[in-house]
């Protein structure tokens, strides 16, 4: 009986480092968010090997985890680091687990890291020596105060002026 295959959830870092055609036996998958972010023509020709060659499938993270990933990254302070590419990446890994068993996500994103962290969900960096501890923030606004709690929120309703991110001790 073989062991079963891992599964990786990919963001753009490993497109960038040609991760997919390097890694065999184990399901590769990303959102489409992430495919959309390989821009340059080396690493879009990889990434166009890699699909002809169904090393990676691309999968649009259902909906009710992006909500579970946006409210962790709320919870914990991370919604003005990430994109939505990051919370697809995530809600993609939070999936994966649910249907596989186990999921590692590939990203030297810092906040993603600390994201995923928070969600109890491995990653690998490739490029980076990544995070060493998952850390709280707030999202404040350095004039009147304000502190966010709504996911996409950047500029303060209140002033106007660009939130902040702080650490929480």
């Amino acid at each position: 009986m073989s062991a079963p295959r891992r599964t990786y959830v990919l963001d753009t870092t490993a497109f960038l480092a040609a991760l997919p055609l390097m890694v065999y036996n184990a399901r590769l998958l990303a959102p489409p968010r992430v495919i959309e972010e390989v821009k340059d023509r080396e690493s879009r020709e990889r990434l166009q090997v890699a699909l002809l060659l169904d090393r990676v499938e691309v999968v649009e993270p259902r909906d009710r985890y992006r909500w579970r990933a946006r409210r962790a990254a709320v919870k914990h302070g991370l919604h003005g680091s990430l994109s939505e590419t990051d919370i697809d990446v995530a809600a993609l890994a939070l999936q994966a687990r649910e249907e596989y068993g186990d999921a590692t996500v590939i990203t030297d994103d810092y906040a993603l890291q600390e994201l995923l962290t928070h969600l109890g969900i491995a990653f690998q960096p490739l490029r980076t020596r990544g995070i060493r501890e998952a850390r709280d923030y707030i999202l404040v606004c350095p004039v009147c105060g304000y502190v966010s709690r709504r996911y996409g929120e950047r500029v303060c309703p209140r002033c106007g002026v660009p939130l902040v991110r702080r650490r929480l001790r």
